[in-house]
């Protein structure tokens, strides 16, 4: 049996066990203790062609997989080989909360949808009438769209939509951390020279996946999150990607409805942390959206490590 803990691994053997799933990357090894100076925990676990994989991060909630994404969890070809590193981690006295995907059907917690996109024309018949209608509505309102490199732009509205929302925003840092190692894109769109949404995602051979998006709301009658989504779908099936990872929402809440509008799967987190249930989170919460946001912004990434 070979079993290899964080130096120890190959970075390019086990990319190519996890091939496209962005999430599980070894460059998040390099990334979030970059970013944030966790601990790594990745271990791999070898024999012959088979093989079991989990990377994870020690945090003040324990050990998870991953901080700071909607899932990751364990990875495998072999059951039996699944097993036997569970075993291992259970005699090491390591839990990891591995915020694996439930593909039953989820009726409460977070969820994560996913759409196939096989073709515009696709995704265009197979929504609703009423939703074609919102988009085609923000057509019509003469916003731009443009993919950019930096993200300037993405961060004034991605820090401002967090402030609003009361959680402390990622620092820049992390964010160019994630540009340095992993493809990604950044999408934004303008009513004139303004910056009025914008969306930071991952990319692999064929899913482009959601971090974050935001659009003022100042903008929601005239479709500006419609307009910010329907363009990335655009790109998406332009450059020969195939899925849409719209990330974790709440099941039943504001955006778990609109995403429900884009006919995604939607998958369970299974996860031990739930911050919806925490009313001290909860209380923070509402202290936070009052705070003005450049007092947010200074003191966020503080306070952004401890809520993996």
């Amino acid at each position: 049996m070979n079993i290899k803990i964080n130096n120890k691994i190959d970075k390019d053997i086990w990319n190519n066990l996890v091939e496209r799933k962005i999430f599980f990357r070894f460059e998040w090894f390099y990334i979030i203790q970059e970013s944030y100076r966790l601990d790594p925990y990745f271990i791999l676990m070898q024999e012959n062609d088979k093989f079991a994989l989990i990377a994870s991060f020690k945090t003040t909630k324990g050990y998870i997989s991953m901080p700071f994404v909607s899932y990751s969890g364990f990875l495998s070809n072999d059951e039996e080989l699944l097993q036997e590193l569970k075993t291992y981690l259970k005699k090491e006295g390591i839990s990891i909360d591995s915020r694996d995907l439930i593909k039953n059907e989820v009726k409460e917690g977070y969820v994560n949808p996913i759409v196939t996109i096989p073709s515009f024309d696709d995704f265009w018949k197979n929504i609703s009438s009423n939703t074609r209608n919102q988009f085609k509505k923000s057509q019509k309102s003469g916003f731009g769209f443009k993919k950019e490199e930096g993200i300037e732009n993405f961060y004034k509205l991605y820090s401002l939509g967090m402030r609003n929302l009361g959680t402390p925003a990622h620092s820049k840092k992390y964010f160019n951390e994630l540009m340095k190692y992993l493809p990604y894109c950044v999408f934004t769109i303008f009513d004139s020279d303004k910056a009025i949404g914008s969306m930071f995602c991952l990319r692999d051979d064929d899913t482009l996946a959601v971090l974050y998006a935001y659009t003022l709301p100042s903008y929601s009658k005239k479709y500006a999150n419609y307009f910010l989504y329907l363009n990335a779908i655009k790109w998406l099936t332009e450059n020969g990607l195939r899925y849409l990872d719209m990330g974790r929402s709440t099941y039943n809440e504001g955006t778990y409805h609109f995403k429900k509008k884009f006919k995604p799967v939607f998958y369970g987190i299974n996860s031990k942390i739930n911050y919806g249930k925490n009313t001290k989170l909860q209380i923070a919460s509402k202290i936070w959206k009052k705070l003005p946001l450049s007092v947010a912004n200074s003191i966020s990434p503080m306070i952004r490590k401890y809520l993996p």
